[in-house]
């Protein structure tokens, strides 16, 4: 099997192909690259997030092309790098559109250094563009603006941007790592209450012996138990149930064979057993002008959600005062309820609506 591609263009003299490699490799000097065909050069990236490890080909090329069939279905991800003060730049951007709708690239980046309104090409054209076409406007300086600053989710930028949209990406030859250690101690909490819940809904066997700290419990005796619970309240501010099933004097806890043993209160569930909709999806109200949906709540989506901001900032850059503040409202609620925040703390809020 073909490793999967990500592809490398520019229409500037000004930044290569062979820059993008550079910074994603971290290296000065690009080793020697394999060659794919006389236009298309190759280097291979492995890399390893929290969730998943891969190895993917950064290609480069100077020209317009597709390469042959099995490298046009190999790619994956198509960035390109153009010049807003140079028409011609961006016309030779638009140019590409009639081989990518060959390649079919999942990931399109369009990268600059600056997209001023001040540019030959505008960014009110660059922006709409590229939402016309899929792609995501990256600038690798962007300007500063002042609201920008007190924003609690900064978008990232620049080439950081670049690299993280790879890794956001959903490789085919991705190897899942068994047990990615989470760190978010909200997604820990969540991760819990998810645990309790499965033990609710688990028809779980007994048997009356407890040998070496494994017990079997049956349907029966768990019937008739009235577990003690214990009230704490996590950081969102609702009170979350730990059931604690004492019996010989140690903590039980429920695994998915219907199995239990003794373990430390801090054990998580494991990510696989975890059901995303059910916890993020049940309260939250989503609507046609939020770009989230069931689809969006993942292992690896949930907490990349705040990349989605970047898109949400662009649509409202384009709307007037009043409708992107009313928009703004309406992406702080989403985002607020999507995480179970308390509905008396942003009570009043979208009225209007």
């Amino acid at each position: 099997m073909a490793l999967p591609i990500a592809l490398f263009s520019s229409s500037s003299g000004d930044f290569r192909p062979q820059d993008f490699v550079k910074t994603i490799l971290q290296v000065s000097e690009l080793p020697k690259p394999k060659t794919i065909s006389e236009d298309i050069k190759s280097y291979d990236w492995h890399f390893e997030t929290k969730y998943y490890s891969t190895t993917v080909e950064l290609c480069t090329t100077e020209n317009r092309t597709i390469g042959n069939q099995e490298f046009a279905e190999s790619v994956e991800a198509f960035i390109h790098y153009f010049d807003p003060n140079l028409p011609s730049s961006f016309e030779q951007t638009q140019a590409w559109l009639p081989y990518l709708k060959h390649i079919e690239p999942d990931v399109l980046l369009l990268v600059c250094k600056t997209s001023k309104h001040s540019d030959a090409i505008c960014r009110r054209v660059t922006q709409e563009w590229c939402i016309q076409n899929g792609f995501e406007l990256v600038e690798l300086q962007p300007e500063i603006n002042p609201e920008d600053e007190e924003d609690d989710f900064p978008e990232t930028t620049g080439m950081a941007r670049v690299i993280q949209a790879l890794h956001a990406h959903t490789w085919p030859n991705l190897s899942m790592k068994s047990s990615p250690t989470i760190q978010s101690p909200y997604l820990r909490q969540m991760m819990k209450e998810q645990h309790l819940a499965n033990q609710q809904l688990t028809a779980a066997t007994f048997d009356s012996s407890c040998i070496n700290t494994t017990c079997q419990l049956s349907p029966t005796i768990l019937s008739k138990e009235t577990p003690h619970e214990d009230t704490n309240y996590s950081e969102t501010g609702h009170a979350v149930n730990k059931v604690n099933n004492s019996l010989n004097g140690c903590d039980v806890d429920l695994n998915d064979s219907g199995a239990t043993s003794c373990k430390p209160e801090e054990d998580i569930l494991k990510i696989d057993e975890i059901d995303w909709k059910t916890l993020l999806g049940k309260d939250a109200k989503i609507d046609e002008d939020m770009p989230l949906t069931d689809n969006d709540v993942g292992v690896e989506e949930f907490e990349q959600l705040f990349m989605k901001l970047k898109v949400m900032k662009d649509r409202a850059e384009n709307l007037p005062a009043e409708e992107r503040k009313k928009y703004a409202e309406k992406v702080a609620i989403s985002f607020w309820k999507a995480i179970g925040g308390d509905e008396d703390e942003i009570e009043g809020l979208g009225d209007s609506d």
